[in-house]
């Protein structure tokens, strides 16, 4: 069982090992896959009526946490095969709400710290600084160096209290299933009922944390990690409150849709809501 951990324990041999891992799937092309994925799915409307701001396959709706559980759990599989036995590490940051400059995450031996004003807002400290890192656009084609423009659209992180409310929300969704959805711990914890917690992350992050091509960041998974931390969090705390919608959703978003591009055509994978709402059954734990 992989056992994730919060960035604040890891030992400095096991940030190297998450920052080779992550570089190693850079230069075999791996990496920028995810990238991709994750900008299809933002774009993949549903249903396709509908504009894919609205809802689409990953985001603003109801398979939010099980979509990213899935991206999250084939992103360490791949860190695994290029360096075995790792797991991968959460960003709890709301240890980091009352000063989020000081976070450890922004180490120059670790994700390296906010981008320079002077530079287009491009990261020069740390493994992803400009030079050892380049992002990709919404074709695959390089865009330059990895943006970070701290409090861009959001002056703080989300606190503890924040988080307390999101926990003791339910149900898990309801309808429309979309961003107006309340009361609904889904919609609470993606960001889009009060104080944005999930949403936030990428708000303060600001950069080239802000587009559906997130993932360039690799701060990206660390947060999607602690959000994915939380929803477990949540399953346990309401153990009488499952996944909604079962049907009658939106496509992709009832329990046992299939979620693009895990729907056996495009990726040759197959993933419901349903299959990964047991995380330690996916074989990894948060310690």
């Amino acid at each position: 069982m992989a056992i994730r951990k919060n960035i604040r324990n890891l030992t400095s041999t096991e940030k190297a090992d998450f920052i080779r891992g992550v570089k190693a799937l850079k230069a075999n092309g791996i990496y920028n896959k995810f990238v991709q994925r994750h900008f299809a799915a933002a774009s993949r409307a549903t249903p396709s009526t509908v504009n894919a701001s609205y809802r689409n396959a990953a985001h603003k709706g109801p398979a939010f946490h099980p979509w990213h559980r899935q991206f999250m759990y084939k992103f360490e599989q791949a860190l695994q095969s290029v360096v075995p036995g790792i797991a991968l590490p959460y960003w709890d940051w709301t240890q980091d709400a009352a000063n989020p400059d000081a976070s450890p995450v922004w180490a120059i031996d670790f994700m390296g710290g906010n981008g320079n004003l002077n530079n287009n807002y491009q990261v020069e400290t740390g493994p992803f600084r400009v030079g050892q890192w380049t992002i990709i656009n919404e074709n695959g084609q390089p865009a330059g160096g990895l943006q970070r423009r701290w409090r861009q659209l959001s002056s703080t992180l989300p606190s503890q209290s924040e988080v307390n409310t999101a926990h003791a929300e339910v149900p898990y969704d309801r309808s429309k299933w979309d961003a107006t959805s309340s009361t609904s711990h889904r919609n609470r914890s993606e960001g889009w009922l009060g104080a944005q917690l999930h949403n936030k992350v990428h708000r303060f992050v600001g950069g080239s944390m802000l587009p559906q091509t997130s993932p360039n960041d690799p701060i990206f998974f660390l947060h999607h990690c602690n959000v994915d931390r939380l929803w477990a969090q949540w399953q346990a705390k309401n153990p009488t409150q499952g996944y909604q919608p079962i049907t009658g959703g939106p496509p992709g978003h009832n329990i046992d849709d299939l979620m693009y591009p895990w729907d056996g055509k495009t990726i040759g994978v197959t993933a419901t809501p349903r299959s990964v709402l047991d995380h330690k059954a996916l074989g990894y734990d948060y310690a």
